[in-house]
């Protein structure tokens, strides 16, 4: 899995308008960091697993993701939205903070250990205002590896 870089921040504090819209901006800068090949489909298969579920976790908070043949190598993504939009969250918050898990189709479970530790994590109070609180991506980037690298 490649881990969180600058380049994997897709925004802090923008305004984007719906949960479509943060899902297609984030899988844009996978595309521009080379790891998607085609947006279109990398987008329907995160579309595709939203209507199995929602993936808003809770506490402003959702971690979509996506298997597909147009990912050509896993990432995680990151964006924190100057507005939040509505995801259909479990606990009916409107999102604010979004993590975007890709894998190609065929991928190990790594991507299911990550989305697991992420959301363990998610679970603490510090670790959320940490990342609603980061002032560039490179704080931000320090928070979230020091939380889901071992």
């Amino acid at each position: 899995m490649t881990m969180l870089t600058r380049e994997h921040v897709c925004f802090l504090d923008e305004s984007v308008a719906t949960r479509a819209d943060v899902i297609r901006r984030m899988v844009e800068q996978a595309h521009r960091s080379g790891h998607v090949a085609d947006v279109e489909r990398a987008v329907q298969a995160v579309e595709q697993r939203e209507q199995e579920g929602t993936t808003g976790f809770g506490k402003g908070i959702a971690i979509p993701h996506g298997k597909s043949a147009a990912v050509q190598a896993p990432a995680l993504l990151f964006a924190r939205l100057a507005k939040p939009v509505d995801w259909n969250s479990l606990d009916g918050q409107p999102v604010d903070t979004v993590f975007l898990i890709l894998v190609p189709e065929g991928a190990h479970d790594d991507h299911l250990r990550l989305l697991s530790k992420l959301a363990r994590k998610l679970m603490h109070d510090d670790f959320v205002k940490a990342l609603r609180a980061a002032v560039d991506e490179d704080q931000l980037v320090d928070t979230i590896r020091g939380a889901v690298e071992d």
